[in-house]
């Protein structure tokens, strides 16, 4: 996801952190440390990184 993120961000990996991610690409799932939870919650983060045309494109 960190490199999916860099890449249409135009960023270095290196600058990338789930920290660093705009709010709205981010699951609204809580992080539980359940295994099906959390791989629902990874996938909609994936599907909401997909999605988004990049900075500074209106969505």
């Amino acid at each position: 996801m960190k490199t999916l993120y860099a890449t249409k961000a135009g960023l270095p990996l290196r600058a990338v952190a789930k920290g660093t991610m705009p709010c709205e690409l981010l699951s609204r799932r809580r992080h539980t440390h359940r295994a099906l939870d959390d791989a629902v919650e990874q996938a909609e983060w994936f599907a909401n990184l997909m999605a988004w045309p990049g900075p500074g494109s209106p969505r």
